[in-house]
């Protein structure tokens, strides 16, 4: 009976403060050459995320947790946690917003020879569209990787992602 009430509290307590909760999927690829064995384009991964959003006047604000797969070129995967903030543009029947988003790498997923990457700043940028509970996004981002003694200390990466609110 406890965990039930308890269970009730929690859901009117969340609906209370209205915050939204997306679960996103989406394929990720790199911009430009990393490491200089491959092209732009060339290699996609799958990218997966839980974003929690608060609603205010023109902006939803919030944080939110991703995993980026390793794309064919770099092998590195990363698992960025960051605040994001969504502009709305137009509030009317579908919402068209911009999206920042700025945080840390928590882990670095890597399979490299003779290096150890470290991701250590995430920052990204895009456009989307909120349609009833679905949304669609396309992000850049960069993160920022030390030790790496490959290429770029940037891996510039372009995703397309899918999400669903699912409170």
């Amino acid at each position: 009976m406890k965990k039930l009430l308890l269970m009730i509290f929690f859901a009117i307590s969340v609906s209370a403060f209205a915050v939204d909760g997306y679960l996103r999927v989406g394929a990720i690829t790199e911009t430009n050459s990393y490491n200089h064995e491959s092209g732009s384009f060339e290699n996609y991964a799958p990218t997966f995320s839980f974003e929690a959003t608060q609603d205010f006047l023109l902006a939803d604000l919030g944080a939110g947790i991703a995993y980026n797969g390793k794309t064919g070129g770099t092998d590195i995967g990363t698992v960025p946690v960051y605040l994001v903030a969504r502009w709305n543009l137009l509030p009317v029947f579908f919402e068209p917003y911009i999206v920042l988003k700025a945080g840390r790498v928590l882990m670095t997923n890597e399979s490299v020879r003779n290096s150890s990457p470290d991701g250590k700043g995430y920052i990204a940028g895009g456009f989307g569209i909120d349609f009833m509970p679905f949304q669609a996004e396309l992000l850049y981002s960069e993160t920022k990787i030390d030790g790496d003694r490959r290429g770029s200390d940037r891996l510039k990466q372009l995703s397309l992602i899918f999400g669903y609110r699912i409170f």
